[in-house]
């Protein structure tokens, strides 16, 4: 009996130590399951607050490009991304302090943060889940048990803006001035398809900017008599005998005209600029500033005859002049053309002929060994001959526009005529310096792009390529050296650009061949392996230019091809291609299609601005697309 209950008092006993030892590891392994539920919740938290701390401080780096604010931009965008990332199911916080500024310098390989130092280009930002933040520290469910009723979390993260090679890629074809010639004074026809609204175009302004000492007052030789007064309005041409204005510099006329007043040279009777340029109503006909010498048809200009008499000639001489009898030779019809201008003189040989002396058979006919007094044509390429054969032609870019404009002479057709046939640097250098649009608006537009990077203090580098028939690399990759400051290096590339013109070399449109030089640049030993590769193509026109540097029409399929090529080759080689149109008659598909994505393309319309005076919308637009450009720094974290 005893050992019966012995064994019943054993097994009771065993029981009960089974049940504190089940009591006992029931509570540890519910400790070491909620020690991992909330080892995981603090990992994940942990893990939430690192990808916030990395969001945040890639925003705020890349407001460090911001041309005003930058830090303010750039602690607001921190605390916005901040914000937007959920830790543990709250927000992350982020303090003043805890946004440090500094600059990212290359140490071998790497790049090392340099907390103060200037220009910023770095920024570290520490995100905290602790009794600092707004929310708190991080609530764990089970550890409670232990009284940890919270864990205090912190991440931070380091980025940089990334240093930029960039490739500035400029058009550089002769039809970077269109918008400055009569042909886009009026509705016009596209190269591609349908017409095209006119544009403000402001020949004025490019004559006022032609140097004033190129400019002829006339024949001058002692027998005219004085000449009228100051002009008075637009439609007065005064004669240019040795009285008053005997100055080379012309009349702009009484509207004032874009330039803003100032006028340009003056060539024999060619004085007064004459009427405003309106798009769309411009009529030739009614221009004060131009005089009308038909050819084969007698001239009735009243400003031309009023010319001839105040100058001397005789009534006799006035008739044999007006007359266009003799005009079946084309040559004779010059001679006479440039005598009714004040370009040269006539030693007619008739009786009491304004010319006395030798020469002069006294016939009805300007024949070459009568004229005299002849004003030198004052440009390196053309003549006043070829002048006049352009304006008597009815194949011009401005005849097809202003029909009415054949035959009409003036300073507004001068210059027109030096744009659309003496446009190179070697025919008219003198063009450079003038404001030819839209070229004179990318040379702006560039300008605002290196006060940019100068103003950021960047660590980008940039050259300068262009194109017109064949790609030209004008200069290297270029930014502060011990020898030049970054002012210094990137205005280079500014001053270079305005030295050029449209048409400055050639005329055609190559955009592959300045792509290609692009891609070779960004390819050189110039260029850093840690920098990012930009190129920027500006272009207002179509491909006419094949791979070979050959002719092949506007649109070509070779030509297209060969500059959707060599974007495409960029890409392959991880250069970023940003593709600027200017103008109204842009091929949109090409440099959509060659752009790196739809927000890399741009467009500049040449559409008039009320906000600018009537001006292409692209005056403004241009400024704003380079500057948005330049302020598209890419962002790295580094540690």
């Amino acid at each position: 009996m005893r050992r019966r209950q012995c064994c019943q008092s054993g097994r009771r006993h065993r029981g009960s130590v089974i049940v504190q030892s089940v009591i006992f590891g029931g509570t540890v392994a519910l400790g070491v399951a909620a020690l991992a539920v909330d080892t995981g919740l603090m990992f994940s938290a942990r893990q939430e607050l690192q990808s916030a701390a990395d969001a945040a401080a890639l925003a705020a780096a890349s407001q460090l490009g911001s041309r005003e604010d930058a830090m303010t931009r750039a602690r607001a965008e921190a605390q916005r991304y901040a914000n937007a990332n959920r830790v543990a199911g709250e927000s992350a916080d982020v303090i003043d302090s805890d946004v440090e500024f500094g600059r990212a310098e290359l140490v071998g390989e790497k790049y090392e943060f340099l907390p103060g130092a200037t220009p910023h280009d770095a920024v570290r930002v520490t995100l905290r889940r602790d009794q600092s933040a707004e929310d708190g520290p991080v609530s764990l469910l089970f550890a409670k048990v232990f009284n940890m009723q919270s864990a205090r979390l912190s991440a931070s993260a380091t980025a940089m803006l990334v240093p930029r090679d960039i490739a500035l890629v400029i058009d550089l074809s002769a039809s970077m001035n269109d918008d400055s010639e009569l042909r886009h004074c009026k509705r016009f026809a596209s190269e591609r398809t349908g017409y095209i609204d006119g544009v403000q175009v402001n020949l004025d302004d490019v004559w006022s900017h032609l140097p004033v000492s190129t400019g002829r007052a006339g024949i001058k030789n002692g027998q005219n008599p004085s000449a009228p007064g100051a002009c008075t309005s637009s439609d007065n041409q005064p004669g240019t005998g040795p009285g008053s204005p005997t100055t080379a510099s012309g009349y702009l006329g009484s509207s004032g005209g874009s330039s803003g007043g100032e006028v340009g040279p003056r060539f024999g009777w060619m004085t007064g600029f004459g009427d405003d340029i309106t798009p769309g109503t411009y009529s030739a006909t009614s221009d004060g500033g131009l005089y009308y010498i038909p050819r084969s048809s007698t001239c009735t200009d009243a400003d031309v005859i009023a010319n001839l008499t105040e100058s001397g000639y005789t009534s006799a001489e006035r008739s044999a002049l007006l007359s266009g009898s003799a005009d079946g030779n084309l040559t004779t019809y010059r001679r006479r053309v440039a005598v009714l201008l004040g370009l040269a003189g006539w030693k007619s040989g008739k009786s009491g002929a304004k010319f006395t002396g030798s020469g002069g058979n006294g016939d009805n006919v300007v024949d070459s060994t009568e004229i005299t007094q002849s004003v030198d044509y004052p440009f390196n390429s053309g003549s006043w001959d070829d002048f006049i054969n352009y304006n008597a032609s009815s194949s011009s870019q401005m005849e097809a526009t202003v029909p009415d404009i054949r035959y009409r002479y003036g300073l507004k057709t001068v210059v027109n005529y030096l744009l659309e046939s003496r446009p190179s640097h070697s025919q008219t250098p003198e063009l450079a310096d003038t404001p030819e649009e839209p070229l004179h608006s990318v040379k702006n537009a560039v300008q605002v792009l290196v006060d940019d990077l100068v103003a950021s203090q960047t660590q980008d580098q940039l050259s300068l390529e262009t194109f017109a028939q064949y790609g030209n690399h004008r200069i290297n990759l270029v930014t502060a050296s011990e020898t030049q400051t970054l002012a210094e290096a990137f205005q280079s590339i500014a001053d270079d650009l305005f030295g050029y013109q449209a048409g400055h070399d050639t005329s055609i449109t190559n955009i592959g061949g300045g792509m290609d030089k692009a891609i070779e640049e960004l390819s050189s030993e110039r260029a850093r392996s840690a920098a990012r590769k930009y190129i920027i193509l500006l272009t207002d026109g179509k491909p006419n230019v094949d791979q070979y540097n050959r002719s092949v029409g506007n649109n070509a399929p070779s030509a297209l091809s060969w500059a959707i090529d060599r974007a495409s080759a960029a890409k392959e080689q991880n250069m970023t291609v940003f593709a600027v149109g200017v103008g109204g008659d842009v091929d949109e598909n090409l440099l959509s299609e060659m752009a790196s994505g739809s927000d890399k393309y741009f467009f500049a319309d040449n559409q008039p601005d009320p906000e600018n005076g009537g001006q292409p919308m692209y005056v403004r637009q241009l400024r704003q697309i380079f500057s948005d450009i330049g302020a598209k720094r890419p962002v790295r974290l580094i540690q």
